[in-house]
């Protein structure tokens, strides 16, 4: 009965779990204080050593995150096509009209060279049927063929993007 009672008042496990609780303790802080050094070693290891270069990286990795540098870009209207369509049964044509997107600088010079790319787009897309131009990836064939035309024009200035803001086919 004498050792119920000790067990009941839980003297020596009390003293126990006290004991046991410090070295926990002490490791986790251990721990911390091991992490929080890791941590600034690394830190000061990785960081460039001009500020001037730490602002240039902190300058290029936000236009990344941005998806798109910090040009000023302008849309060009290459005007309306009305083009006749290859097909062995004729009679198909198609009407689209067409804006580029470049930079700024390069506004000018498309506009000088309008000519020769109207000539282009209307040589390229009298090549095409009416059936390569039915589905969603016929038009974004002719598109990406009618970049590459306008590219080769006007090299070494780059159109970034062709849109189509009228696209008939009759």
């Amino acid at each position: 009965m004498a050792e119920n009672d000790a067990n009941a008042d839980g003297g020596d496990e009390i003293q126990v779990g006290k004991r046991s609780k410090l070295p926990m303790i002490l490791a986790v802080l251990g721990f911390l204080v091991i992490g929080i050094g890791v941590g600034y070693a690394v830190s000061v290891v990785m960081a460039p050593a001009d500020p001037a270069a730490a602002e240039e990286a902190a300058k290029d990795d936000s236009e990344k995150e941005e998806g798109t540098a910090k040009v000023d870009t302008e849309m060009t209207n290459l005007g309306n096509f009305t083009v006749n369509l290859r097909s062995s049964a004729g009679g198909r044509v198609l009407q689209m009209e067409i804006q580029v997107e470049s930079d700024a600088e390069s506004a000018e010079t498309i506009e000088k060279r309008m000519p020769q790319l109207r000539d282009s787009v209307i040589l390229l897309a009298s090549d095409y049927s009416y059936d390569e131009l039915e589905g969603i990836d016929g038009k974004f064939r002719l598109k990406d063929d009618i970049l590459a035309r306008v590219n080769a024009v006007l090299e070494p200035i780059q159109v970034r993007r062709v849109y189509f803001t009228e696209f008939v086919v009759q």
